[in-house]
Parts: structure tokens; sequence; C-alpha cells
């Protein structure tokens, strides 16, 4: 039947089926399309769709989706073995090339000027899209990673496959922006492991060691610290063989971040003042942006309010001056918490919505959950009852957007 659907449409149609039937993960833009050497695309999508054989999907980034119906997909992945090898892998190879840059200007919005060991994209955004953009600004890139999240896995797995290991490790490096900021810990395992075998292949320590920290950090969130600190042992081991400093703070921060989980809270601080001494020796202002807040949020588990206000706000300055915006929202939400802490409920409110707002606007879903957790508790502390009900609300149904389960009665 499919057989006989597909030799009624036109040609480029067809060759668009066969390309579909192709390439990697479950959706694709009309940008990919063309990236991949389609032509006549719209026309073709249109008749597809029209055939009945493919699907435009609704997503909240906005480049325009579809897919094709899963017998379908079958029947044109079918057609696209019988196709050369050679067209199949230079098909492949457009693809990962596509993603590799796509995702790399991505992070890049989401993230600013964070370490990075990849090469900046050699094309520019503008290049990727034939009619908008793909994304703009901090949001948009986050919605598109995420849109995009379970065909940058296929990805990955495709590159693995072909032993294009460069292009394997920067994807994970990339993706670091979407795992981290959306939580999407279990993904960030799993390409994380490929990441790793592809810098062993690679022979580069420095990208083992940032590919293990991130396996690390994505086990710590997790709950399974055993893992994390296995990850952090072997990337420490290879920390002779890599001369950015940088890389020894990024696996002092993810030790630091473990030990505050197991309350060990003076231990906590010394490692991130190891990790900002680190990126002030580069310098790297987003770093010493980054570490002063880890030191901010140890001294707040170990009960030191007032040295956290005074770390947490030279780093406030920092980040406002080199235009370091993603950060604010995380260091508010710390700062709320040491004015709590110094029982000064009004100014926590005040930071806490600061947080609130600041997430909510680039997009940092996990830092908006947590900032209306510490809303509800505010308001609870100062018996505020339909205060505390209106922010459970709202994070329940943000949970529920996410994925997540819904605060425990009573709790905030």
């Amino acid at each position: 039947v499919l057989d006989s659907v597909v030799a009624d449409v036109s040609e480029h149609t067809r060759k668009l089926y066969e390309l579909l039937g192709i390439l990697p993960g479950t959706t694709a833009t009309t940008d990919l399309l063309r990236a991949t050497g389609a032509a006549r695309v719209d026309e073709a999508l249109g008749e597809l769709v029209s055939s009945r054989l493919a699907v435009l999907v609704e997503s909240p980034d906005r480049p325009r989706r579809c897919r094709l119906h899963d017998v379908a997909r079958s029947h044109a992945r079918l057609r696209a073995r019988a196709l050369p090898e050679s067209g199949r892998r230079s098909v492949l190879r457009l693809a990962v090339d596509f993603y590799r840059d796509a995702a790399a200007h991505a992070d890049t919005l989401v993230f600013g000027d964070r370490f990075r060991i990849q090469p900046p994209p050699a094309r520019p955004l503008s290049r990727l899209s034939a009619k908008e953009p793909l994304f703009v600004g901090r949001s948009d890139a986050l919605d598109w990673l995420d849109a995009e999240r379970v065909n940058l896995e296929y990805v990955v797995r495709t590159a693995a496959e072909h032993e294009w290991h460069e292009d394997v490790w920067r994807l994970c490096e990339s993706l670091w922006a979407l795992y981290h900021s959306r939580k999407h810990l279990a993904d960030c395992v799993a390409t994380g492991r490929l990441g790793i075998e592809a810098a062993q292949h690679g022979a580069r320590p420095d990208v083992e060691i940032r590919m293990r920290n991130q396996v690390a950090r994505a086990a710590y969130e997790l709950g399974d610290l055993d893992h994390a600190d296995a990850e952090l042992a072997a990337a420490a081991d290879l920390l002779g063989l890599a001369a950015e400093p940088r890389l020894s703070g990024v696996v002092w921060e993810t030790r630091g971040l473990i030990a505050l989980a197991r309350e060990q809270h003076d231990e906590a601080r010394e490692l991130f003042e190891r990790a900002l001494a680190a990126n002030r020796a580069v310098p790297d202002p987003h770093g010493v942006v980054v570490q002063s807040y880890n030191v901010g949020q140890a001294l707040v588990a170990g009960g030191r309010w007032t040295p956290a206000l005074d770390v947490l706000d030279a780093a406030a300055d920092v980040a406002r001056a080199t235009g370091d915006a993603p950060m604010l929202p995380r260091i508010d939400l710390v700062r709320a918490r040491a004015l709590a802490g110094l029982g000064e409920l009004d100014r926590a409110v005040a930071a806490a919505v600061a947080a609130a707002d600041g997430a909510a606007e680039i997009g940092q879903l996990a830092k908006f959950d947590q900032a209306l957790t510490l809303l509800a508790s505010l308001a609870e502390r100062a018996e505020e009852e339909p205060l505390r009900a209106a922010y459970v609300e709202k994070l329940r149904a943000l949970r529920q957007s996410m994925g997540l389960r819904p605060p425990a009665e009573g709790t905030g």
C-alpha cells in the first residue's frame, strides 16, 4: 500500500520521503531538511501531509516540524536502506554538522561565556536557517534544545556509530545547557558515556575530564553520589595531563556540591574556594561568579548568613558588570535563603520573587521551581495562607508541565 502511495507522489517528494528515512530522530524541521540536501521542501512536505504519510508537529519552539506516521517511518527507512551507502553516510554527515553547530549556538545563548573546550561553530546561526532564525535569545534557545532533545540523542548515537568522535563530545558539551537547565539528567548520563568514549578514542584527557564531570553532575543531581564520586576520581587522575586550570576548578566544584549534599559544609566551602581561585587565575569572570555563588551556598548551608550575603552581593556585582544575566536568579535564590535565615522575611520574599521572575524570563524552569517552593515556605512562615496556596498551585502546574511529581500536600 505504501509503495503505491509513494509511487504516485512527485519525484522531489519521494526523495524527501527517503531522506526522512535516513535522518536520525523522530521529527525534522524544514531547515534540517534543506541542510541535508532536500529540494522544494515546503512543496514536498505539503504533498507528504496531504498523502497522509506525514503530519505537522506542534512544539514550543519556532521552526516548523514534521514527522512521518509510525508505519510510514518504518517503510521510509526500509526504502532508504536500498540507497547507496555513500549517499546515506553523506546525509548523516550533514545532519550531524547541522545539529553540532546549532547546539553550540544554543549553548552560547543559554550560558554565555562559560568555559568551553570546543571552538565556536564555524557557521553563524543565520546560515543554519533559510528564513527566520532557529532561535532568538536564551529562552528560545532552550525551547529549541528541548524540542530537539530526542533527535539530539539519536544524533549523538549516530556520530558515535560512525566514529565521528569529535562531533560526539562537542555535542555532549553543548547539551549540558539543556540537561542542566531542564534537568534531563538520565539523558546526560547516557550521552555522557558516549562522550567519554569519544574523548578516549581521540586521546583527549581534557575532554574526558569535562565529560566525566558532566556525568558526575547528573549523577549527583539524581542522588547517586557513589557514581558521581567514581566519575570524579577518574577525572582527577587525568588532571595532570591537562594544562587548563579551569578543569581542576570544575572537578573541585562538583566535589564541593557532593560534600554539600552530605552536609559537609566546611569541606564544601573549601572546595568551592579552590575552584574560585582557579577561575580567578585565568581570569574567567563567569567562573568567578559561579564559584562565588557556590561559596555562598556553602555558607548558607552552614548557617553563616551574613558572610554569605557579602559573597553573593559581590558575585551579583560581577554578574551585572559582565552581562552574566543567567546567574542573577541563582544568586537571588541563595540570597533569599540567607535573608530568611536572618529572619528578614520581607527582603527574603523580594529576593525570591526576583529569582522567580528572572528564572521564568530566561526559561530556567528548575530554578523557577525552587523559587516558588521557597516563596511558599516563606508565606507559610509569615502565616499568609492564601499566598502560600497560590505559590503551591503555581508550583504544581509547573512541575506537571515538566513531567515531575507535584509537591506533597502541606509541604510547600
